[in-house]
């Protein structure tokens, strides 16, 4: 998720780092960085650049990485929470060499299974790649794959690209969802890639897919360690499972006759993620919808997974209760408290609001967890994402805003 922030900047924040402080139920907003990188006021914008949080140096903590103007940008965690002053590492992907939002997908991804995470980037020629290095620098961009791109086609708003492991070998694969259907192309560890091609029809466009209507996701949904297709189609939501042996995709099933566009679902309106919700192991289906938060668990074993029936699990985060939408009142899954069961996190009016994920399939009661990053604030999406990672490496997930004159973080 792509988010946002703004806030008040502290006092005494070192020049040279990210400040964070403590999050508490609550309390006084975030510390910030006194330095202005990959805020609104040094020109960085949610139209034009992408912010993203990864492990870039394998070191178990995740970094802010920023596609901006002249190049990417990275700013990498230390042990203490903090991070390091913000270094242009690339001068590359940026739109001073071309790329643009409405064009091109940019993010980052472990592509060769080294456990340091990667720059992706879905150009006009095909899909480029920088990989990281150990000492924290990353090789010169390579074009890896001539498809998914914007000279074979590839519109950003008629065709998902993503990465993905579906054969679970650590390396990133290329997902897109494309005109007719879904194509594939599987990264190596010896940087190579090789399959490229389409794998099932559906999906696509043409097939009545639309991403203001269907977001599909992928995840590993029957628990063999390969990513499967997710799809919130227009019926409810559908699963293809990915199979390493014939590399291919199931027929596309309609798993959950819940969270699609015929049942009220709309895109952002009501998020739709997919989770481990409780203690056994299967993803869960969770939505936030008008009246609260829905969830269908995944139930059975591997290859043979099927979901519960659609339970409003907690009568808080939906319209009814005053949530907006994404831009207003973004809402998302982490893990808070770091007992391996996700949590549901909203950035409200006052801040930001957890209710706990518990192994019985139960959720506890809605609390306000930091005073910041909501909309009294300023905190919108369209101009101050927010964001939510381990960035001190405890397992924790912290709350990190891209605000109007510095960078925030919040440790849980």
């Amino acid at each position: 998720m792509q988010r946002s922030l703004m806030s008040r900047l502290l006092t005494g924040a070192s020049a040279a780092a990210l400040a964070v402080t403590g999050l508490a139920a609550a309390g006084p907003a975030q510390a910030a960085v006194a330095s202005p990188m990959f805020s609104y006021a040094d020109g960085w914008r949610v139209d034009r650049h992408v912010r993203e949080l990864a492990d870039v140096n394998a070191d178990g903590r995740l970094d802010v990485v920023g596609f901006g103007d002249a190049g990417v940008w990275v700013a990498y965690s230390q042990t203490n929470g903090t991070f390091t002053s913000p270094v242009l590492r690339l001068r590359d992907f940026g739109t001073a060499q071309g790329w643009t939002n409405d064009r091109h997908v940019r993010t980052v991804a472990d592509m060769d299974g080294d456990g340091r995470e990667d720059l992706v980037g879905f150009g006009n020629a095909g899909v480029w790649v920088s990989y990281a290095l150990t000492n924290g620098t990353f090789t010169a961009p390579v074009l890896k794959v001539r498809d998914f791109g914007w000279d074979q086609g590839w519109r950003v708003d008629r065709h998902p690209r993503m990465i993905a492991d579906l054969t679970a070998d650590r390396a990133g694969d290329v997902v897109g969802f494309g005109e007719s259907g879904v194509h594939v192309s599987h990264g190596r560890i010896d940087r190579s890639f090789s399959g490229t091609g389409k794998r099932i029809d559906s999906y696509g466009y043409d097939r009545g897919w639309r991403v203001d209507k269907n977001p599909r996701l992928l995840a590993d949904m029957d628990g063999t360690g390969t990513a499967d297709i997710v799809a919130f189609g227009d019926a409810g939501t559908y699963v293809s499972y990915f199979s390493p042996l014939g590399d291919t995709f199931t027929a596309a099933a309609l798993k959950i006759p819940n969270f699609g566009y015929a049942q009220g679902w709309r895109v952002g309106e009501h998020p739709r993620a997919v989770g481990l919700m409780n203690v056994d192991g299967l993803r869960d289906v969770v939505g936030f919808g008008y009246g609260g938060v829905s969830v269908a668990y995944g139930q059975g074993s591997q290859f043979s997974t099927s979901y519960t029936g659609v339970q409003v699990k907690v009568n808080n985060f939906g319209r009814a209760q005053g949530w907006r939408g994404e831009d207003l009142h973004p809402r998302t899954l982490a893990d808070v408290n770091v007992d391996g069961i996700q949590d549901l996190v909203g950035f409200g009016n006052a801040g930001v609001y957890v209710a706990e994920g518990r192994a019985n399939s139960t959720f506890g009661p809605v609390y306000l967890k930091v005073a910041g990053y909501g909309s009294d604030d300023g905190w919108t999406e369209d101009r101050y994402p927010r964001l939510m990672g381990d960035v001190n490496g405890d397992g924790r997930d912290d709350v990190v805003g891209f605000g109007h004159s510095a960078t925030y973080v919040t440790l849980s």
